[in-house]
């Protein structure tokens, strides 16, 4: 009956120890993990290569738009260079400013994520499901 007992101790010990593991692991996923699942993603090639394709295309029609506003302009010389449209002199200091708010872009679903370390897996999947603007399906 004793080593019964001292068999049901260990094994109630290492539960315990299994359960605290766990609850740091949730801790870390949901406060630190996810952030930086979310940066590698933001930082990632496939992100990248997304951003660049987008960028690319409209680069290309801004410069097919420039041409052709350029090319009117040629046509009809009525217009001051200055007055021309679309011409934005400013074009470089927005870029900047647009790298800088995609580089220091944070998302608010992975910003919430650690007010949910005490709650149960349900619940965190409704946050997401939530947060992503689909339905929770159990």
């Amino acid at each position: 009956m004793k080593g019964h007992e001292e068999e049901l101790e260990a094994e109630n010990a290492s539960l315990k120890t299994k359960v605290e593991e766990l609850q740091v692991t949730k801790t870390w996923m949901l406060s630190e993990g996810a952030k930086l699942l979310a940066k590698n993603i933001h930082k990632g090639p496939e992100m990248t290569a997304a951003v660049a394709a987008v960028n690319n295309a409209m680069s290309v029609m801004g410069v097919n738009s420039g041409l052709h506003s350029g090319y009117a302009h040629a046509l009809k010389k009525k217009t001051p260079y200055a007055d021309v449209l679309l011409l934005n002199r400013n074009a470089a200091e927005e870029l900047d400013a647009a790298v800088a708010r995609f580089d220091s872009l944070t998302f608010s679903v992975v910003e919430d994520l650690p007010k949910l370390i005490n709650e149960p897996l349900s619940e965190i999947k409704k946050a997401l499901f939530f947060a992503s603007g689909g339905s929770l399906k159990e």
